[in-house]
């Protein structure tokens, strides 16, 4: 009896219960632009990747191989990212993120037909 009374007069302990509120809009966008930087050099490295790959391939004038291990790393150190955006509650900026990786993927495995 003691506990529902301590619920319906809202004295819970502090933490319990509380909602995790987004983060505002500009603070996504300040965070993603920081973060910009990052994700230019590791979808970079898998372009580079892609496409010495590709150069190798038709300069020996074989069949180009899609580099499946570079484009995995690089996938996941993206939607790492991605995830800690959505762990410090920057839902917004996570979605751009996961976007990002998406595109990038895609067109980077694309180009191997």
């Amino acid at each position: 009896m003691d506990m529902d009374m301590d619920m319906d007069m809202g004295t819970r302990t502090a933490g319990i219960g509380r909602r995790r509120e987004p983060r505002t809009g500009t603070a996504n966008l300040l965070v993603f632009l920081g973060l910009l930087p990052l994700d230019i050099l590791v979808g970079g490295y898998a372009w580079l990747a892609v496409g010495m790959e590709g150069w190798a391939a038709a300069h020996n004038g074989e069949d180009a191989v899609l580099p499946v291990t570079e484009l995995l790393w690089s996938g996941g150190m993206l939607a790492a990212i991605g995830a800690a955006l959505c762990w410090g509650r920057f839902w917004a900026a996570a979605v751009a993120q996961f976007a990002l990786t998406a595109v990038v993927m895609a067109v980077l495995s694309s180009s191997y037909g």
